[in-house]
């Protein structure tokens, strides 16, 4: 984020928003259900969910690319 010039107080959303994803998540230790699955008993809703982030780009040296490899 830093890299990005994410503005130091949105940090704390960002992290917020990864502990919502993952109490949200189904998880395969407790069968496929999610935290909040479990606790509510009713399936979580992830229609308001929306992208965040940005595209990354990676620029590989010339003298370390190969043809057919991943990057």
């Amino acid at each position: 984020m830093h890299d990005q010039e994410f503005p130091v107080f949105l940090y704390s959303e960002a992290y917020i928003t990864i502990v919502h994803i993952q109490n949200i998540s189904p998880h395969q230790i407790m069968e496929n259900q999610s935290h909040e699955e479990a606790f509510t008993k009713k399936k979580p809703q992830v229609g308001h969910l929306r992208i965040f982030g940005c595209f990354v780009y990676i620029c590989v040296p010339k003298d370390k690319r190969r043809k057919l490899e991943p990057s």
